[in-house]
């Protein structure tokens, strides 16, 4: 019971203390689950945040859910998915009782205006952590390079993309254990 209340309480201070949504809070839980906690080793985490990242639904949930699963089975799942959602259900509610009545005010449009470029930083570290884990070199930058081109330029939905990878990756795993086989025969 203690290991679930220790997941409550690590994704409830992510939670808490993240701003710019779910890539965001990526370095929170990398330092706290693998760095801090050891719950969770560092391949595996990449490996989980890319699992994450495909599934459905909001990315922090779906972050907590899945590390509060690995590490204490159903509870654990629950135990840190509340965490996480609990701290910006009451921010959420705060802001809406609030926010309304100021949100001409000057002093709190600029605190938006300052509060803006942090999250994009909050966003953009994890991106280059995760572009560095993904073990990319001169080979394989094509492959975030064309993603970003298609994405960006040719506005290509990123369902079709992964869609194509998946199939991509399908085609490549038969194909390499096609090759395998013929070599050992």
């Amino acid at each position: 019971m203690k290991l679930v209340f220790q997941l409550f309480i690590t994704f409830f201070n992510i939670g808490a203390f993240t701003l710019g949504g779910g890539y965001a809070m990526l370095d929170m839980v990398e330092r706290a689950v693998v760095d801090r906690r050891h719950w969770i080793e560092k391949d595996e985490f990449w490996d989980m945040i890319t699992i994450v990242q495909m599934l459905p639904g909001v990315f922090a949930v779906n972050t907590a859910l899945y590390t509060g699963y690995k590490i204490k089975g159903v509870w654990g799942a629950i135990a840190a998915c509340l965490g996480a959602i609990i701290p910006s259900i009451v921010i959420i509610l705060v802001i809406a009782v609030f926010f309304l009545e100021y949100k001409e005010n000057p002093v709190v449009e600029r605190i938006f205006r300052g509060i803006r470029p942090c999250v994009v930083a909050l966003i953009l570290s994890p991106s280059i952590k995760m572009f560095i884990n993904a073990k990319v070199n001169w080979k394989t930058a094509i492959f975030p390079i064309a993603t970003v081109c298609l994405i960006y330029f040719f506005r290509v939905s990123p369902v079709y993309i992964i869609i194509a990878t998946i199939i991509g990756s399908l085609a490549f795993a038969f194909y390499s254990q096609k090759q395998l086989n013929k070599s050992k025969s």
